[in-house]
């Protein structure tokens, strides 16, 4: 992966759906070129999807990000469960004092205190916290 392609990256990330044609204007590339680097970036798994950020209009759900240490090594058990409960959006993982970062969306403060309760019960976790999140600045 050379410069042009974190170039790519990096507009595609700010917005998945600026056109072949509009990356290739900022970069300096035809629309085949910036195409061709595309597919390669999907096909290395450097790109692995394209998600719709969806913006609550009724701005009645909770947001939040956990702050976890796991428990016990490999991580991934532990990771992988914790992206499948209900709420939970993305899990990092991380180097440092902390394992883990769990982005989550649920509909109120309870459940947010259920989803953290779970988590920070199990036996693949050393603790866990959270905090709100109160506003996103895209």
């Amino acid at each position: 992966m050379d410069q042009t392609d974190k170039r790519i990256l990096a507009i595609l990330e700010r917005n998945a759906r600026t056109s072949v044609a509009e990356i290739g204007r900022q970069i300096g590339l035809s629309r085949t070129a910036v195409q061709d680097r595309i597919s390669k970036l999907e096909t290395n798994g450097v790109i692995s999807g394209y998600h719709a950020q969806i913006v609550n209009a009724q701005n009645d759900l909770t947001r939040a990000v956990l702050f976890v240490k796991i428990a016990a090594r490999p991580c991934d058990p532990a990771l992988n469960w914790m992206l499948s409960l209900e709420g939970v959006q993305e899990v990092l993982s991380l180097s440092g004092d902390l394992d883990a970062l769990v982005r989550c969306t649920v509909a109120n403060v309870a459940a947010l205190t259920a989803l953290n309760d779970r988590i920070g019960a199990s036996d693949l976790i050393a603790s866990s916290h959270s905090n709100v999140v109160l506003r996103v600045i895209q």
